[in-house]
């Protein structure tokens, strides 16, 4: 079961989904609530108003007011309609340092992509995966679109024996164990390999049996034409699930994340919640 669960709550279009998600998770988990509100942009940085103006500085801090009193108002009102029980945070500095903070204080945070659309103060560049990368938690992405009825119920685990997929299954774990179904994807198996080393084709799934979560449907796919990401979700949409889990691989350059191929592609199309831990 999920104890606590961080949101990252901001002035974007998609903060309202990420709320009924974490709703959704709670009451499923009898997990507490904490909402992080952290814009981003120039007036959460306080750091930048020394710079600029003063009645553009004044100008923004007022927008930045009503904008947070607005995402708060409407937090308090949700959770409470929920019966959940909810706390509300507003921290201060570099935002993907304050969310990667409070969600060590979480079995997890919920975030999703910003759109196109949103105002300036919506979203750092890549602040999603910023926090994955630094967090030390799972990140549970909401997607843009497409209703949201479960999560967790049928899972999809993305298994290729590296350490970020091992990670991401211990960090399921509280997910996994209320699951209904569960599969397990492995792509572009290399099946010689893994004989060599005495690996048998079910010992995944005896893993998963041991630890009380359902018996997996073993599923390999090949790539080839298609990239792993698009394999993925395919996967996912044949089999109806309302949660992949996987492993995120990146690296950091000049403090930009710069995502795996099969992590850009889901973060970019994914359709369904997607649990990313490394």
């Amino acid at each position: 079961m999920l104890g606590r669960i961080a949101i990252h709550l901001s002035d974007d279009k998609a903060c309202e989904r990420r709320i009924e998600a974490g709703i959704l998770l709670a009451k499923t988990h009898q997990a507490e609530l904490v909402g992080v509100y952290a814009p981003g942009g120039i007036i959460g940085r306080t750091y930048e108003e020394s710079i600029m103006p003063p009645d553009v500085s004044k100008l923004l801090r007022s927008r930045y007011d009503e904008d947070r009193a607005a995402v708060e108002q409407a937090f308090a009102d949700k959770t409470a309609a929920a019966g959940v029980r909810a706390d509300w945070r507003v921290p201060k500095g570099e935002t993907d340092a304050a969310l990667s903070l409070h969600s060590r204080y979480c079995d997890l945070i919920i975030m999703s992509k910003g759109g196109q659309s949103d105002n300036f103060s919506a979203f750092m560049p890549n602040l999603p995966e910023a926090v994955m990368m630094a967090a030390g938690r799972p990140v549970l992405m909401i997607p843009n679109f497409g209703a949201i009825e479960t999560i967790g119920q049928r899972v999809l685990y993305c298994w290729d024996q590296r350490r970020e997929a091992a990670r991401a299954f211990s960090d399921a774990a509280p997910l996994l164990r209320e699951a209904r179904e569960l599969a397990v994807l492995e792509i572009d198996r290399e099946a010689d390999t893994l004989q060599s080393q005495d690996l048998r084709d079910d010992d995944f799934s005896r893993y998963c049996v041991s630890l009380g979560y359902p018996k997996p449907k073993s599923l390999r796919r090949g790539s080839e034409g298609f990239g792993v990401g698009n394999v993925i979700l395919n996967t996912a949409t044949d089999l109806a699930s309302d949660l992949i889990v996987m492993g995120a691989y990146g690296h950091s350059r000049m403090r930009q994340w710069v995502m795996g191929g099969a992590s850009r592609t889901l973060l970019s199309s994914m359709t369904v919640p997607v649990l990313l831990s490394n």
